[in-house]
């Protein structure tokens, strides 16, 4: 068994849904979970509508749900051509369209937008994308069953970054799903939502379709994870800025960990860690170029002539650094900051310290005016604002100093705000400032990929 999720760019219209079809029908003898997005762009039309709404302007709110429904119903009227099976879609939807507008009106007249309500507004994407990829799947041929994620998805109640009751998704994965797979059945369900113990829909933060995902194949011990997307794997850098990028072909889970905790797109940052206690591998595939590799990620990589994999950014990011007022003990000031770190649900990608003084690295949205304040009870702060990190990820760093010698050389003439290596055999980070972010990139990559031809690492891009 398998699971495939397919994220919102396959599933944008009826043409690249026809595709997920075909792909889908392709693997049919390994048994797949499917696990479907919202299309192209309807999570951030939902959030547009709640946001609408909270403003007390009804009216405009009621024109995007039916903007949003249209666009469902223009694919249904291309994909679908059995008549009963399109009917029954546009009845099912025109009951979610009443109750959406249920919600915005609701909304509207408290002008209060609270977490738990965006979650319910946001679960309808995934809800009506998966039932149309649902019937497409039957009308080809396929025994396929919708599967709503309330089903089994459950979660706190962290509305907007819930985290799912593992031990309970397992059970009752064994309960719904299981017996499907057993009949011969195609279950397509949703990622990025979940139901609280009470029947509350949550989202687990945006792109965390991957992250379901993982969950779905941890719990019923898959054979491997597919996340089909638009882009061919996993490259060396972001092709946006470096135009010589390479597809890397496999990497270890703790590379690809390391790589979207600091900024790759490709993989959500949770989606490696249900996998990892199973070591199930997790495939990227492009879905509109099915005959390219992809990337694979497994526990462990074959030795490779090239240690670094991949290099990742981040922009908008600040380095807050704290020194302390007076020398009371480095633990009752490390104690302090932390405390208020965690007060605010302040997350730091990299810290470094000396004797007393605590310099971390976070997003630049976090720091507001009382964080700075309470962190100003233990010190003096200072925010170095406007900023970017560059990570270079490759298992084995730590052992092959030359490389740091290398990245040195390339970005001497940068500005470094903060430098951490040691921690992680993976991974190496330097902070520039954000202006430099591009110019550090194309040199790091002509250091370590434009010149090497390392064909059991990298694939050019397109093969």
């Amino acid at each position: 068994m398998i699971v495939m999720k397919f994220g919102g760019t396959s599933n944008e219209n009826a043409a690249v849904m026809r595709n997920v079809v075909r792909i889908v029908k392709s693997h049919l003898a390994e048994q797949p979970i499917v696990v479907i997005s919202a299309i192209a762009r309807a999570t951030n039309e939902l959030e547009q509508i709640a946001r609408t709404a909270a403003l007390g302007d009804q009216p405009q709110a009621e024109e995007l749900v039916k903007s949003l429904f249209r666009r469902h119903d223009a694919i249904i009227a291309d994909l679908i051509t059995i008549s009963e099976r399109a009917r029954q879609l546009t009845s099912a939807f025109a009951l979610y369209q009443r109750e959406l507008s249920e919600l915005v009106k609701g909304i509207s007249i408290l002008k209060e937008l609270t977490p738990r309500t965006m979650d319910s507004v946001c679960s309808y994407g995934e809800r009506i994308s998966s039932r149309i990829i649902s019937a497409a799947l039957e009308e080809s041929g396929v025994r396929s069953v919708w599967v709503d994620a309330k089903e089994f998805m459950l979660t706190d109640d962290n509305f907007g970054r819930a985290q799912p009751l593992i031990d309970k998704v397992r059970e009752r994965l064994e309960e719904v799903v299981k017996p499907l797979l057993a009949k011969g059945d195609i279950p397509v369900t949703q990622g990025f939502i979940g139901v609280t113990l009470s029947g509350n829909y949550t989202t687990m933060g945006r792109e965390s379709s991957d992250y379901s995902a993982s969950i779905i194949g941890s719990a019923m011990n898959a054979r491997k994870v597919q996340i089909w997307t638009d882009v061919d794997g996993i490259l060396t850098a972001d092709p946006r800025i470096v135009q010589s990028t390479k597809k890397v072909k496999r990497m270890s889970f703790e590379e690809a960990f390391e790589l979207s905790y600091f900024g790759a797109k490709v993989l959500h940052p949770t989606t490696m860690l249900p996998v990892l206690e199973k070591k199930i591998p997790v495939q990227i595939m492009n879905s509109r170029r099915e005959q390219s590799t992809g990337t694979l990620v497994e526990p462990d990589t074959l030795p490779v002539t090239s240690v670094v994999k991949s290099i990742a950014h981040r922009k908008n990011v600040s380095v807050v650094t704290v020194l302390p007022h007076r020398r009371f003990g480095q633990y009752v000031f490390w104690e302090g900051i932390f405390s208020v770190l965690t007060k605010y649900g302040v997350s730091t990608s990299l810290m470094a310290t000396s004797e007393y003084n605590v310099s971390l690295l976070v997003d630049d949205r976090v720091i507001t005016s009382g964080l700075s304040q309470e962190l100003g009870e233990f010190g003096k702060v200072e925010v170095q604002a406007n900023k970017g990190s560059i990570s270079i990820v490759g298992k084995g760093l730590r052992a092959n100093p030359k490389i740091i010698n290398r990245i040195f050389r390339s970005v001497g003439d940068c500005d470094l705000a903060m430098v951490s290596y040691g921690a992680s055999d993976s991974s190496m980070t330097i902070v520039v400032e954000a202006g430099q972010i591009a110019g550090a990139l194309k040199l790091l990559h002509r250091e370590f990929f434009d010149n090497i031809d390392d064909i059991e690492a990298f694939d050019p891009i397109g093969e």
